[in-house]
């Protein structure tokens, strides 16, 4: 379901800017989690039983800090703490992962996701955010990751990051990969796919 809903900034002690849409769920149930979605392609998506956030420029880590800060608000405010999923796509996709393994998300989708960051220079002192491997641990909680692959995927990308993720033991999936054109609907079936998985514990 697509909606118009006015754009909402959150800003920082620096003046740094995140825009973003957000629509609570229309439904209150036991079960009323918050998605995050990271993806150019779909900015006005809402869902009757879904809270639903979309940053509109997330892309890299110059507004991570704030779009933490804005997921943490989100979740105290509407209860969903304990529930709260990401949705990437391509640069989104390394987004969903980095802001779902710092907010110790349930599950990240990450389609086509980059997993290494070519780095701007020598003198880059953000060199952990180059590598979303440097995140995992073996004692820290962290999301089960679904990625997928397309054509344009570097395929060893994605190898890499499963491989690091099974060597802390960490669940990493690719049988998960709706296939439509339209975004709206890849969205709904990862949802879908989501509430499943939750309701199976």
């Amino acid at each position: 379901m697509m909606s118009n809903e006015a754009i909402l900034t959150i800003e920082d002690d620096n003046n740094e800017k995140l825009f973003y849409r957000f629509t609570p769920a229309a439904l209150i149930s036991n079960f009323v989690p918050l998605i995050v979605i990271l993806d150019e392609k779909a900015t006005h998506f809402e869902h009757k039983m879904w809270n639903v956030l979309t940053p509109l420029d997330h892309f890299g880590s110059q507004n991570k800090d704030l779009l933490q800060e804005l997921i943490e608000k989100i979740a105290e405010e509407y209860e969903c703490e304990d529930h709260i999923y990401f949705y990437g796509s391509g640069m989104g996709g390394y987004d969903a992962i980095l802001q779902g393994i710092l907010c110790r998300a349930n599950a990240v989708y990450a389609d086509a996701p980059r997993i290494r960051l070519p780095q701007t220079s020598d003198n880059d002192t953000s060199t952990r955010e180059h590598d979303l491997t440097n995140f995992l641990n073996a004692t820290d909680p962290f999301p089960v990751f679904y990625l997928c692959e397309d054509e344009n995927t570097l395929e060893e990308e994605t190898a890499y990051f499963a491989d690091a993720c099974q060597q802390h033991g960490i669940k990493v999936h690719f049988d998960f990969c709706p296939k439509s054109d339209d975004e709206t609907e890849v969205i709904k079936e990862v949802l879908g796919f989501f509430e499943r998985m939750a309701s199976e514990g």
